[in-house]
């Protein structure tokens, strides 16, 4: 039977996880359901004077190793079981990449296209009024997410501080660097995904230039992806954004497809060289050697994976691939690094800026450079061991590392 209910999905890789780990009954439990799920109506005044509800809500999966994280969503789609499975897989990855902090989500059912500046930051403050008592540098630190920015983080900590009567640069992460933001936040999603990429071609003995690389998806995570390895001197051959994508065999020039995209608003073969326009699906089937979904969840699927080439899936989305999809790939052979490790790089960032916050110091791009590529590929090879030991995929792997540090801290708390 298909597993397409994204929670379903993760409690599917968590028992398998705690399978393998043969844990008991007691611990079993603790784990597979959230520890507060929190649901209010928002209230905002729109331009016009009408008064719009919207649903908002926060899910607290687990703080056994730290403080609740996880970002806040603006989005019409969001929902409880989406929310729920996203808080419960920041807890898985946070504990594989050992910073010390819990897993949460939050969302509020919009769309901010719809709303004014003026708008889209009252909603921001009203959100922290509805869970203000639920949040904190020590209890529940969110972050950015789906449609929100880094502004809306800083109206969002000014109306924590007002509210409180407290400094509290660590409520929030994913601030702007002039509201105690840190270097290097904006580009660790795709910088921690690089490193581990980096990792597992030497790990196989594979040279960059040899090896090409499809990406679906062209905003934060994946355009920056892109550039960094068109940089690092891989041959991207495809590259897409909501509105579809474009394939040149012999790759791309991604500072060109950089300039289309912030010219036009999308990506087209239209006067990009050696290119033609694909659709998202066709990418997902190109001929390529590393395939990185970094856009939707739930795009490689028992219908598809029978027709991807790659070799090698770099997850840098959210729950892009389903178990059936995994399934099928592993009897491919066909090697996934799964979300919960690569696209760690961003919530690892998220704990130096709140470490900065916290202490009153601001590291320098080199220092966060190198502590995230330190964090990251000890994760990585903490992930591998388990490979190698239990003959098993990267994703069942990392779930049991991640659910061994959980159940350790779990221990010691009780």
């Amino acid at each position: 039977m298909a597993v397409s209910n994204p929670y379903q999905r993760f409690i599917k890789n968590l028992k398998d996880a705690m399978e393998a780990l043969e844990l008991p009954k007691p611990e079993r439990k603790l784990l597979l359901e959230p520890q507060h799920e929190f649901n209010k109506d928002v209230s905002i005044t729109k331009d016009d004077g009408t008064t719009t509800k919207f649903h908002a809500f926060r899910v607290q999966y687990n703080n056994a190793r730290g403080p609740y994280k996880g970002g806040i969503r603006f989005h019409p789609a969001a929902d409880k079981d989406e929310v729920k499975a996203l808080a419960a897989l920041m807890a898985i990855k946070t504990a594989v990449v050992g910073i010390p902090f819990g897993g949460a989500k939050g969302g509020v059912q919009v769309d901010p296209k719809t709303l004014s500046t003026r708008e889209l930051e009252e909603l921001s403050r009203a959100y922290i009024r509805a869970f203000v008592d639920h949040l904190g540098p020590d209890t529940d630190v969110p972050a950015p997410d789906v449609n929100t920015t880094p502004q809306i983080m800083a109206w969002m900590r000014d109306e924590y501080e007002k509210l409180t009567k407290t400094y509290a640069p660590a409520m929030i992460t994913g601030k702007p660097l002039s509201n105690d933001g840190s270097r290097g936040r904006d580009t660790a999603t795709a910088r921690g995904g690089f490193f581990i990429l980096e990792a597992v071609i030497k790990d196989q003995k594979l040279k960059a230039k040899n090896l090409c690389v499809a990406i679906q998806g062209f905003g934060n995570a994946g355009g920056t992806m892109a550039r960094f390895l068109y940089e690092a001197g891989y041959t991207v051959v495809a590259v897409s954004d909501s509105h579809g994508g474009v394939y040149a065999k012999d790759g791309l020039d991604i500072p060109e497809v950089e300039k289309q995209k912030e010219k036009t608003g999308r990506i087209s073969g239209k006067n990009l060289k050696g290119a033609k326009d694909v659709t998202n699906e066709e990418l997902m089937e190109l001929p390529c050697d590393i395939l990185i979904p970094a856009a939707l969840d739930n795009v490689i699927t028992a219908d598809n994976a029978k027709k991807i080439k790659a070799k090698l899936i770099l997850e840098i989305a959210n729950g892009p691939t389903t178990p059936e999809a995994d399934e099928i790939l592993g009897k491919r052979k066909i090697t996934v690094i799964p979300d919960v490790l690569a696209n760690s790089g961003g919530v690892t960032v998220s704990y130096f800026e709140w470490s900065q916050g916290k202490s009153g110091e601001q590291w320098t791009d080199e220092q966060v450079d190198s502590e995230l590529k330190l964090v990251i590929l000890t994760a990585y090879k903490d992930v591998r061991r388990e490979v190698h030991r239990r003959k098993i995929p990267y994703r069942q792997a990392a779930f049991i590392v991640g659910v061994q540090r959980l159940v350790e801290a779990m221990k010691q708390s009780s």
